[in-house]
């Protein structure tokens, strides 16, 4: 009997499993939400990877028939089965060939990416509206109360204001 490839379904996690014949691989593709979706010749699907916490390569289906034929090549060289899974590391991801003794206990669900922890980043706000003159270039940016169009004073007439200011603080 030649040796098989499998694949493990799904790889990454503890709990039910069930091992995909590579004979029985009709399509492999990767939806939008970066499923790995294994679709065999009954028409069922097979979901070796679902996205998780941490987003899978974009490409990881494509890995997959890579994978695949690798296992396939190591398959009839050494005359003995092989398995196919998905392993991540702390910030990527791959396809691990095993022969079928050799296939390390699964792993749990990945860490949450260190981008979405609690500690987002703060929300821009706007500053508070202008109520007084600011010092610019050439002379004084005055905002208008009603949220048209600012003036700019220039400086000359910024020191005759200033000085009929205080001119009518005094009277008062």
């Amino acid at each position: 009997m030649p040796a098989t490839v499998w694949i493990l379904n799904p790889s990454y996690r503890d709990g039910p499993f069930q091992l995909l014949r590579m004979g029985w691989v009709a399509r492999i593709e990767q939806d939008q939400d970066r499923h790995v979706v294994v679709h065999d010749t009954r028409g069922e699907k097979h979901y070796p990877v679902r996205a998780a916490a941490v987003k899978v390569p974009a490409d990881f289906g494509l890995q997959l028939l890579q994978a695949l034929d690798r296992a396939r090549r190591a398959a009839q060289e050494a005359d003995s089965d092989r398995v196919v899974a998905a392993r991540h590391t702390e910030d990527s991801w791959s396809w691990e060939v095993y022969a079928p003794d050799e296939v390390p206990p699964a792993q749990s669900e990945p860490p949450a990416p260190a981008s979405s922890s609690s500690t987002l980043p703060p929300v821009w706000q706007p500053p508070p509206p202008l109520r007084a003159p600011v010092d610019g270039p050439h002379g004084s940016f005055v905002p208008t109360p009603k949220g048209g169009m600012p003036l700019w004073v220039p400086k000359d007439q910024e020191q005759k204001g200033q000085e009929q200011a205080e001119a009518d603080a005094v009277t008062e």
